[in-house]
């Protein structure tokens, strides 16, 4: 979201920056940023400028208009992962596929020290909103704190058993969020460093978070499965939570990779793998909209179970997934029972005609993107030999 919530910028595999109207849910502009794909982009707290990164190890500066401002070259190359400022706007903090996490000073664009101590890529990065203390999570399963300061490790978390994807700090501070390809998000609290809570929700790796901006025990996440969840954990952060507060199965039909609250906290932006940016928000008092009609037929008739098939041609491997994930996933997010006839190679689908239908229009989604990249790659293919 741009500053006020009025626009929001996204940022794609092309390198361009794409505004939307937040109000009108409309495109405005698209205009080329970076020469390799964009990797994040974070507004400092005062609003008065914007940091962005590539897959290139490219950092650039821009203004409010979106204007460029500066140009850094960082991480030897390596992907940059995540930036974010510290509390004063005046320092920042990146991190890279070379396993190093960055702070640099904003003024004079000089990179300040290099924290070393994760023992792969660090995916994630965050500076404490009211301290000098920053998180980071990495591919080699564990989460640091560092102090700002002189570069020391202050604690390093052992809580998760594959790669962290995401931490995200409340906006007091106290608590801090960790995502992971486990499937796990845990809550701590870092004044005791204390684990409060290990919500178990996703079916895929969870791939982004985000605290509400005004209630601060509400948080959404997003999955590699295009799972949307939203969660409460109470005052204390320690409540028995065994399920989210609300799940949106599909919200996309690939991973979210990232998401962000309007600073009012009415709407939820989120941006996928699908190539789709959806706007969320919950329903006016009164309001009927995106709930599901009323069947005047009864319960009976729409609670009937039927059994359905879809062919899937040479792409059975993509449904299934590996181990079985892909369709493991959509059972528990649809509800149905699903199994592949590999030498028919369909799909045959068991459910009430509702979780039928969006069964086929997700699966359906899903081969037609992957069709579409493979004639991509042939195209690509054939130009290089051609030159």
């Amino acid at each position: 979201m741009t500053p006020g919530g009025r626009r929001l910028l996204t940022g794609n595999q092309e390198g361009e920056f794409t505004l939307w109207d937040g109000v009108n849910f409309s495109f405005e502009l698209i205009m080329s940023a970076h020469d390799a794909s964009f990797r994040c982009m974070t507004w400092s707290h005062n609003n008065n400028y914007l940091l962005t990164s590539d897959s290139s190890g490219n950092i650039k500066y821009w203004s409010p208009s979106i204007a460029p401002v500066q140009s850094i070259d960082s991480h030897d190359g390596n992907p940059i992962h995540s930036l974010s400022f510290s509390p004063s706007d005046t320092k920042f903090v990146s991190c890279g596929d070379d396993a190093t996490v960055r702070v640099w000073d904003w003024a004079s664009h000089k990179e300040e020290r290099v924290l070393t101590g994760h023992g792969w890529d660090v995916k994630c990065v965050q500076w404490h909103p009211r301290s000098s203390v920053i998180a980071s999570g990495s591919k080699d399963n564990l989460v640091k704190l560092w102090d700002a300061r002189d570069g020391s490790v202050l604690s390093t978390l052992y809580g998760h058993k594959n790669t962290v994807t995401k931490v995200a700090w409340n906006d007091n501070g106290n608590w801090l969020l960790t995502g992971s390809r486990d499937q796990l998000i845990k809550l701590y609290d870092i004044r005791n460093m204390k684990e409060l809570a290990s919500l178990k929700g996703h079916h895929k790796e969870v791939t982004s978070i985000a605290w509400h901006p005004i209630h601060e025990s509400v948080f959404a996440s997003g999955g590699m499965d295009g799972t949307l969840l939203y969660w409460n954990v109470g005052p204390k952060g320690n409540d028995d939570i065994e399920e989210p507060t609300a799940r949106v199965p599909f919200a996309h039909d690939m991973a979210i990779w990232d998401m962000k609250w309007h600073p009012a906290g009415h709407a939820l932006a989120t941006g996928s793998n699908d190539r789709q940016t959806k706007f969320w928000c919950r329903n006016r008092l009164g309001s009927t909209a995106g709930l599901d009609e009323e069947d005047d037929d009864g319960d009976e008739e729409s609670n009937e179970i039927h059994v359905d098939e879809m062919e899937l041609g040479n792409h059975v491997g993509i449904v299934i997934g590996r181990r079985g994930a892909t369709i493991i996933s959509m059972q528990r997010a649809t509800g149905t029972k699903m199994h592949v006839d590999q030498v028919r190679r369909v799909l045959e689908i068991e459910g009430t005609q509702k979780q039928i239908d969006v069964v086929k229009k997700r699966v359906g989604a899903l081969l037609e993107r992957v069709s579409s990249d493979s004639e991509q790659r042939q195209r690509d293919a054939a130009a290089g030999i051609a030159s």
